[in-house]
C-alpha cells in the first residue's frame, strides 16, 4: 500500500461518515476488517487522517466556508466536503505533507469520484485556503536549530 492508498481509505471512511455519522469507532473497526491496511506506516496515517479530521472538523468547516462564496456547507455534496476535509487538515494541521500533495490528491478523488464541477471547485477552495489560511502546527525543531 501507499501514502495514496492510504489517504484515499481515509477518504471513503470520511465519506461513509457523513452518510452514518453514529458509532465512529464501530464503523472504524469494520471498516478496517473490509480494507486491509497491513504495513504499520500506511496505517498510522490513515488513522491520523481520520482522527485528525475528527477532531478538527469544526475548525476545517470554518476555514472552508470562509471560500465558499454565496453557498452554504450543507448545500455542498457530501463527496465534495470529505475531499475538501480532508485535504484541508493534510495543508493546515499536517507538516509533513507538501500544500501540492495534499491539493494534486484531493483533485484526483474529485476526478474519480465526484462530479464534473468539482474538480475546478475544489481546486479553488484549495487553492485559496493554501494562499490565505496559516499553519494549525508548526513542525518540531530539529536538534541542529536548538
Amino acid at each position: 500500500m501507499s501514502r495514496h492508498a492510504a489517504r484515499e481509505l481515509a477518504f471513503k471512511f470520511l465519506y461513509q461518515q457523513e452518510i452514518r455519522e453514529d458509532q465512529f469507532d464501530k464503523q472504524l473497526e469494520d471498516f478496517l476488517k473490509t480494507q486491509s491496511i497491513r504495513d504499520k506506516a500506511d496505517r498510522a496515517y490513515f488513522e491520523d487522517l481520520v482522527q485528525g479530521v475528527r477532531k478538527n472538523r469544526s475548525l476545517i468547516d470554518q476555514i472552508i466556508s470562509r471560500y465558499l462564496r454565496g453557498w452554504t456547507m450543507e448545500r455542498q455534496l457530501l463527496i465534495d466536503l470529505s475531499i475538501l476535509r480532508l485535504a484541508v487538515y493534510e495543508l493546515l494541521f499536517d507538516v509533513e505533507v507538501p500544500a501540492e500533495i495534499a491539493i494534486s490528491e484531493a483533485v484526483i478523488f474529485a476526478n474519480e469520484y465526484g462530479t464534473d464541477q468539482s474538480r475546478a471547485f475544489i481546486n479553488a477552495i484549495l487553492g485559496s485556503v493554501e494562499k490565505h489560511e496559516e499553519k494549525q502546527v508548526q513542525p518540531e525543531p530539529k536538534e541542529d536549530d536548538a
